[in-house]
Parts: structure tokens; C-alpha cells; sequence
């Protein structure tokens, strides 16, 4: 028998699939991304670096990830198409780490600046600089939007 949690998994994964033209390869999609964004960069080997969800909330997953290579790193995250994914460019050249990624879930988040919080429909993601700084990247007006975080301890 197949649990509830089993099942909603076995769901999920069939609804990214079917967002996909018929016979496309996750990897290889998002790897031919990279390519065309960095040549000369690959995914960090850290798995706390990249996160998959619906970043951007139209029903197809991406992906957020610290790029590295080429004496260089960035924070992308790569949005999910019909024949592929777009990459948005988010901190185009990291200073020296170390970093945490992490995934935000929707919801009122406090912000620094005069907001104080926002607002989030779809998961963030925020980018840490243990004991500098922290920042968190929404989608919100067709773009990804940067906030100020105090989540950086």
C-alpha cells in the first residue's frame, strides 16, 4: 500500500515532468542552461548550494544555485520553461565564501529597511555570509526582488 506522502511525491514528480517538452532531460536541460549562462562554470559540489522549488510560482521547477569556475562564483537561479530553463543572475560575482543557501518558504517574512517584512507568495531564497550579511530573492514584478535579511548569525 502506498502512503498519502508516498503518493503526493510520486505526484509532484509526475507534474514537473509533464511542465517539460516530452522526452527533455532535467540534467541535461539545466546543464545546456548553464553552459549558455558561464561556460566556464558547474553547480557547486556543496548540495547545501542547490535548492529545487517553484521560485518564481508559475507551476515548474527551478532551480537556485551557487555557480563556480573560472576563478569565479555566482548566485543563479534558473527558472523552468517549456524547452528548458532561463537563467536570472542574482549576485553575479560572489565575494569569497563560505555561504549557505537557503530555501524560504512563502509567507511574512521580516525584511530590513522601512517595510520591516514582506509579503511572499512562492518559496525565496536567501543567500547567508555567516557573520557579514544575508539577503533573500523574491519573485515579485516579473523579477527577481533583493531584500536585506538579518538571518546571518
Amino acid at each position: 500500500m502506498i502512503s498519502r506522502h508516498s503518493l503526493g511525491i510520486a505526484l509532484a514528480l509526475l507534474a514537473v515532468s509533464a511542465s517539460r517538452a516530452p522526452g527533455q532531460d532535467t540534467d541535461a536541460a539545466l546543464t545546456a542552461a548553464i553552459r549558455s549562462y558561464a561556460p566556464e562554470m558547474a553547480l557547486s559540489s556543496d548540495p547545501g548550494l542547490v535548492h529545487a522549488a517553484d521560485f518564481n510560482g508559475d507551476g515548474r521547477q527551478d532551480v537556485a544555485a551557487v555557480l563556480v569556475g573560472g576563478g569565479k562564483s555566482a548566485l543563479v537561479i534558473f527558472n523552468g520553461t517549456r524547452s528548458g530553463y532561463q537563467a536570472h543572475a542574482l549576485y553575479a560575482v560572489l565575494p569569497a565564501g563560505p555561504w549557505q543557501l537557503n530555501v524560504v518558504p512563502p509567507g511574512r517574512h521580516r525584511i530590513l529597511g522601512p517595510e520591516g517584512a514582506v509579503e511572499i507568495s512562492s518559496p525565496a531564497v536567501e543567500l547567508v555570509f555567516p557573520g557579514r550579511s544575508s539577503a533573500m530573492y523574491a519573485w515579485g514584478g516579473n523579477r527577481y526582488q533583493v531584500y536585506g535579511t538579518e538571518n546571518y548569525h
